[in-house]
């Protein structure tokens, strides 16, 4: 690896050391990791207004290919989905999934 950078600053510098070349390639190096550190920590920041999780249950049927939604629930942030939704029929239903939202009114179904 490092023998193929020295050829390439080889061909590429005209009148520049390879200590100068390597040095620029470092400088560059770092400037794209802080510009990545920047991008990551603005991403994480927008993450940050979620306040909620909103668990979403449904039954698949196998013979229709249909998808049967059975409810939601909204829970705080960090607080696991039940595995199991109890039905007010006394059936139960299964989680499908979950996902972070800014809030209750953000809960949808399948």
């Amino acid at each position: 690896m490092f023998d193929k950078v020295s050829q390439a600053a080889e061909k590429l510098a005209t009148g520049v050391s390879r200590r100068g070349f390597l040095g620029s390639v470092g400088r560059w190096a770092g400037a794209t990791a802080l510009g990545l550190a920047g991008v990551l920590t603005t991403a994480g920041a927008a993450r940050a207004g979620t306040s909620k999780t909103c668990c979403v249950y449904y039954i698949y049927d196998p013979l229709t290919h249909k998808t049967y939604g059975c409810g939601t629930q909204c829970l705080k942030l960090g607080d696991p989905c039940p595995t199991w939704l109890q039905l007010r029929s006394g059936r139960t239903c299964p989680l499908g999934t979950s996902y972070s939202v800014t809030g209750c009114k953000d809960c949808g179904g399948p």
